[in-house]
């Protein structure tokens, strides 16, 4: 089924969560510690592992006693974070503040049937980010009472100077940044011997029942598939394409990835040795690993299916999803529903300019380009490539390389990254470097109001090195950001805008800045002329194609969502006002089927989904691996690789305990200090 292309971005009335402006509202300047604090030389791994068993202690003391003054002093008081992903608050938050993460500590502690204490696992480690920024990291272990699991964390400490008396001073340490999560369950170990076990077989059977319903077979689904397996819970994937991996396979010839491949690994399986860095994964190495990655773990996997309609029951707690397959029409019962189809992939987004049908050349967006050539043989000789992102400059690169006349439409300025950047070791390169595992949890624990300053950091050093590197790139008339303005925060891109940015591989800029492709830098089109473009500079431009790399609109998920669920039946679309539905038939589903107080139909899931993407106003990703608020038992997976990798854990150990009946309730309070009434967080 082709991508329907969309004109103007749908937006929603009364999203909840708020979203919050990530550099505006959330990053706030790091602590900044005097540089004569702490004396480097001495702090070795054993005197840091020494400073952190200290700090430990307190804590301990202080969460056993129950006294939340003294766990507050073991924080450092002029900015604190605690980011717990399911560990004590069975969601995903982040508090700030000492007394805040005092009283919510304590509070979820006592919900969680206890904390055993926190102790240090490996040795800590001394690290200076810059000679104002230097902490203490270590890892710690701890255990929870109900539900019963083995949890990790990241501890990170401040040094501060405390005066012992009037002419003495000691260094004493406090805790920055905590985080918390789940390792393993203890009514199931994540066990891998599991993935080998056999699938069902499903080519005959007409109505399944099963754990859990994963609609959408690429890396996120098969990520929650596999997850879910080695907590021994079954689950059907269903995928509208033909073959696992035609979710990159159909993809435009020229595609790559523009990471180290150790970044973008499955969970359990590594790519080949000669897939490795240097080297950049095509389209077709993407596909056929995650092809062998479903069959090698024999996951439950349904082609070709277009689902009809989908039902949940909120007294039975089931859903019932009816698809048709090129041998019939069939049905899957489940207990839980996995959305795992994309975020900002599904409806390619079209600016809406007038003159479309006078314009005598080709105009396609960049989900429908196969490869240049195809462009060539309708006998086209010159080409504008409109977004200067990832895709448009792959698809520049192709046309140029096809004997094109190129030019490339920068209608605002783009944020440019060296990929060499991004391959240090202090960058992504950690994935060459440390186990997954261990690089998930550097990359990915921290409050990302503070992880995303400290990549800006280590990008902003780089590029102040090298403060030419992209001047005959701007000289040829092509708007640039790169890494040394102060707003160009990569996660900024990554998890707000969801494009924007271009990882340079070097091949496009050299085309442009040597005058091999043309320019058009901060105009944006205005409307088609028989001929071409005209733009909003008043100037124009002929070609006999136009290729639109403009991204697309579904960053919400809930914009797709009703048109999942129903197969696209209607527009399949949801405005939510006020937490209804805007449609005048909303009471029907989009299969016919009445939606009742108890029987909800696609257009009322979606409305009663959380907004999706961007952040909350505690930095965290909105809409994504958590429960909703007001819909039970449909969870939402998505993002870049790395966070298909992670959360698809955290997904799988929630749908485990619900399952069990031992999920508790999500905390969504947040306490005030010193015993002080809580709020709806």
């Amino acid at each position: 089924m082709s991508p329907k292309v969309v004109t103007e971005v749908q937006s929603f009335d009364g999203d909840y969560p708020a979203r919050v402006d990530l550099r505006k509202e959330l990053c706030r300047p790091l602590p900044e510690i005097t540089s004569d604090t702490v004396n480097p030389a001495i702090m070795s791994n054993e005197e840091a592992s020494k400073q952190a068993r200290v700090v430990l202690s307190s804590f301990n003391e202080a969460l056993h006693t129950n006294d939340a003054k003294k766990l507050e002093s073991c924080f450092f008081a002029g900015q604190a974070f605690w980011r717990d992903m399911l560990a004590l608050t069975s969601h995903l938050r982040t508090f700030t503040t000492p007394g805040v993460i005092s009283a919510a500590f304590l509070e979820t502690k006592s919900l969680r049937g206890g904390v055993r204490d926190l102790t240090l696992e490996g040795d800590a480690m001394f690290i200076t980010v810059t000679p104002t920024l230097q902490f203490i990291d270590s890892r710690v272990a701890f255990k929870t009472g109900s539900p019963g699991a083995t949890c990790g964390g990241r501890l990170v400490l401040l040094p501060t100077k405390v005066k012992d008396k009037p002419d003495q001073e000691f260094i004493k340490w406090k805790i920055w940044i905590l985080s918390t999560w789940i390792e393993n369950l203890d009514i199931q170990v994540e066990d891998e011997t599991l993935l080998r076990s056999h699938g069902r077989k499903l080519d005959d059977v007409e109505t399944i029942e099963t754990d859990v319903l994963i609609i959408g077979g690429g890396n996120s689904g098969v990520a929650v598939a596999a997850r879910l397996k080695t907590l021994g819970v079954e689950s059907v994937i269903i995928d509208r394409n033909a073959k696992v991996g035609d979710n990159w396979a159909l993809r435009y010839d020229c595609m790559t990835f523009h990471l180290p491949t150790s970044s973008t690994e499955l969970p359990y399986v590594r790519y080949k040795k000669n897939l490795q860095t240097p080297h950049l994964l095509t389209r077709n190495e993407l596909a056929e690993h995650l092809n062998q990655y479903a069959a090698g773990f024999n996951l439950n996997i349904i082609n070709a299916a277009t689902i009809q309609s989908t039902i949940y029951d909120q007294v039975e707690k089931r859903w019932v999803v009816k698809f048709q397959t090129p041998t019939g029409d069939r049905t899957v019962i489940s207990r839980h529903l996995v959305q795992a189809t994309g975020i900002g992939s599904q409806k390619p987004y079209l600016p809406s300019i007038p003159g479309s049908p006078q314009y005598r050349g080709i105009s396609l967006h960049s989900a429908y380009y196969k490869n240049a050539k195809s462009l060539v043989d309708q006998g086209a000789k010159s080409v504008l490539v409109i977004g200067s992102a990832n895709t448009g400059f792959d698809i520049m690169e192709d046309c140029y390389a096809a004997g094109l006349k190129t030019t490339m439409v920068a209608r605002s300025p783009t944020y440019l990254v060296p990929m060499d950047y991004l391959f240090d070791a202090h960058a992504l390169g950690a994935y060459d470097h440390f186990p997954t595992d261990v690089a998930d949890k550097m990359l990915l624990t921290m409050p990302e109001s503070v992880g995303t300053q400290l990549l800006h950091g280590i990008l902003s050093q780089m590029a102040f090195k090298e403060p030419d590197r992209y001047k005959r790139l701007s000289e040829a008339g092509f708007p640039v950001i790169d890494s040394r303005d102060p707003d160009a925060h990569l996660q900024h891109y990554l998890l707000e805008r969801a494009g924007g940015h271009y990882v340079d591989t070097d091949r496009g800029v050299h085309l442009i800045a040597e005058g091999k492709v043309g320019v058009k830098g901060g105009s944006a089109p205005v409307a088609y002329t028989e001929a071409g473009l005209r733009f909003s500079d008043g100037t124009a431009l002929d070609a006999d194609a136009v290729v639109w790399c403009t991204g697309f609109a579904d960053r919400d998920a809930r914009t797709m969502t009703a048109e999942i669920l129903s197969g696209g039946g209607g527009s399949g679309s949801v405005s939510v006002v006020a937490g209804r539905t805007t449609d005048d038939d909303s009471s029907k589903g989009d299969d016919g089927t009445t939606e009742t107080e108890n029987a909800l139909g696609p257009r009322e899931i979606a409305a009663r989904l959380d907004a999706t993407w961007a952040l909350d106003r505690e930095g965290e990703v909105r809409g994504l691996w958590k429960r909703s608020l007001r819909m039970e038992n449909y969870w939402v997976m998505g993002g870049h690789t790395q966070f298909q990798r992670w959360y698809s854990r955290i997904i799988a150990q929630q749908i485990k305990l619900e399952l069990e009946g031992m999920l508790p309730p999500a905390y969504r309070d947040t306490p005030k200090p010193a015993g002080q009434s809580g709020q709806s967080g």
